[in-house]
């Protein structure tokens, strides 16, 4: 209501307003998503059957980490690329929370 009144325009209030105090579940759901993405299995199992479908259309990171463990029993191989995703998730997650500093707006400046 105050910006309203100074004359602020809808889409100022909502740059200037809304989307600061919008920063720290947009943060949540960056870190979430991006964890998401990136251990994409059961859709493309069930798609596939576990093949990695025609032409390894769905042969996702962890599609082929789950070939590799269990349908090869190569399992130190598997090991290895379990553990490079877990670095690679790692490391962006790291990435976005070092980040978050500099554009996630908490009211009490992030002192609690």
């Amino acid at each position: 209501e105050a910006a309203s009144v100074d004359g602020a325009s809808r889409f100022r209030q909502f740059a200037s307003i809304t989307t600061p105090l919008l920063t720290p579940v947009i943060f949540f759901n960056l870190v979430i998503e991006l964890i998401k993405s990136i251990q994409a299995f059961t859709s493309a199992f069930i798609v596939s059957g576990g093949t990695g479908g025609p032409v390894n259309s769905t042969l996702f990171y962890t599609m082929l980490l789950y070939k590799k463990g269990f349908t090869f029993f190569e399992m130190g191989y598997a090991s290895a690329m379990a553990w490079v995703l877990v670095i690679v998730l790692g490391a962006m997650t790291a990435f976005v929370f070092f980040t978050s500093k500099y554009w996630v707006y908490y009211e009490d400046g992030g002192r609690s």
